[in-house]
């Protein structure tokens, strides 16, 4: 008796402790506290900077530039059930300012916005909310002054630049309302007003927006109670019939930020050193395999950039191709948020021309990936994928100098779809 006691205790109630875990993978209080971590944010703002001071070259004299203001599309989503706001913007081919007394064109303005908020209230319905964050945007600045010839096209100056932000935030049952201010300490720097002449230029350190966004909890109907008997089910079923690795693709949009300046634009074209070569929406492209056990991905990636840089008598054309396998480890699955670290080795295609002269090598590189998926259940067909790539170093030699590759890559948005699972579910 003592005997049959000891196997059943050491071997049938874990087994039916097993059973009854996989058979309730997941539970209506579990999956709506996970569907509820993170929602979409669709919309946009209109952003708008109080002007500065540049110098007209000749008489030395300096001149304020009025302020100015631009729309922008915003991509997002609130996550931490409302307490964090993680979002990218970009701006639309509007910029409405004044004009300037001996200038033909005055230019300030920010690029493409990724940033965070933290609220230290989550957003609810009917509730108004302060906020702060930091944001990592490329600050813009060209003029042209009148009567003046520019060959290939006026200097641009830009750098990163990390503002401070504050501001206020209401939500109503659909839409987010946010006014906010943004602060920026280091605003002073030198342009390029000729080819071989710079001037001093300060832009002023406030600017401000106006924000509405569309918040949407895409699969909040997961939470349901019939909605977790059928994931249950499901996972249940991949794991009988050995389907939960799976093959995968995913595409998306993706940028490349400048990390460090090139060299060879300091010795052969100085106006154009202090110009980004950061590319926007570039495709990235993947295809790989998930292993479940040790929860994984291995796979192929393939990525084009391409940025052009004028000004004076120089036009530069920059691309790189790159196909890399990698390989990254889930780290963890905080209710739907999965972040992953891992590296890659690549075969990457640069290429640089500037005016006649074209400059191509092919050559290996290796970095690391990092990001996260928004992955509430395994059982999921598809997914939502943040991608972010760095090759330390990756550089073009011309003429004895380096021309810098040496980019972070940012895939903001990856729809990543596994290959046959939609099939296999309409057969159950």
């Amino acid at each position: 008796m003592l005997h049959r006691l000891l196997v059943f205790c050491l071997f049938i109630l874990p087994a039916l402790r097993l059973s009854a875990q996989q058979d309730s993978a997941y539970s209506v209080e579990k999956m709506q506290r996970a569907v509820s971590f993170a929602a979409l944010t669709l919309g946009g703002d209109v952003f708008m900077k109080t002007g500065g001071t540049t110098t007209l070259p000749g008489d030395g004299t300096s001149r304020k530039f009025a302020p100015s203001a631009m729309p922008r599309f915003t991509i997002g989503g609130l996550h931490f059930w409302g307490h964090a706001d993680f979002y990218v913007t970009f701006p639309l081919p509007l910029n409405i300012g004044g004009k300037t007394a001996g200038f033909s064109k005055i230019r300030s303005f920010e690029v493409v916005e990724t940033g965070a908020r933290v609220y230290p209230w989550a957003i609810r319905p009917g509730k108004l909310r302060p906020f702060a964050g930091i944001s990592f945007q490329p600050l813009v600045y060209r003029q042209k002054i009148e009567n003046q010839d520019y060959g290939k096209g006026e200097a641009t100056y830009d750098r990163w630049i990390t503002p401070l932000h504050a501001g206020l935030t209401y939500a109503s049952k659909n839409y987010l309302f946010t006014l906010g201010a943004q602060y920026n300490r280091r605003t002073d720097f030198s342009y390029y007003a000729t080819a071989t002449q710079q001037t001093p230029v300060k832009i002023n350190p406030w600017s401000f927006q106006f924000a509405i966004l569309r918040y949407m909890d895409t699969d909040k109907g997961m939470g349901s109670t019939r909605s977790v008997r059928i994931h249950n089910y499901l996972e249940k079923k991949l794991l009988e019939k050995n389907k939960m690795s799976a093959w995968y693709y995913g595409y998306g949009p993706s940028t490349a930020l400048q990390l460090s300046k090139s060299p060879y634009l300091k010795a052969n074209a100085p106006y154009l050193y202090d110009e980004s070569s950061t590319s926007f929406l570039a495709p990235d492209l993947s295809f790989g395999r998930y292993f479940s056990r040790i929860d994984a991905n291995v796979g192929l990636s393939y990525r084009w950039f391409g940025n052009r840089q004028r000004a004076f008598d120089s036009d530069l054309r920059s691309h790189r191709h790159s196909l890399a396998l990698e390989g990254y480890k889930f780290l963890f699955n905080y209710h739907g948020f999965a972040p992953f670290l891992g590296g890659f080795v690549s075969a990457e295609r640069l290429s640089l021309k500037h005016n006649a002269e074209r400059h191509i090598d092919y050559k290996p590189a290796a970095g690391l990936v990092f990001g996260w998926d928004i992955r509430v259940t395994r059982t999921q067909s598809g997914y939502l994928r943040t991608n972010l790539r760095w090759a330390p170093g990756l550089h073009l030699d011309v003429n004895g100098q380096q021309y810098k590759f040496d980019h972070l890559e940012f895939n903001f948005i990856q729809m990543v779809k596994y290959i046959g699972r939609n099939k296999f579910y309409k057969t159950l």
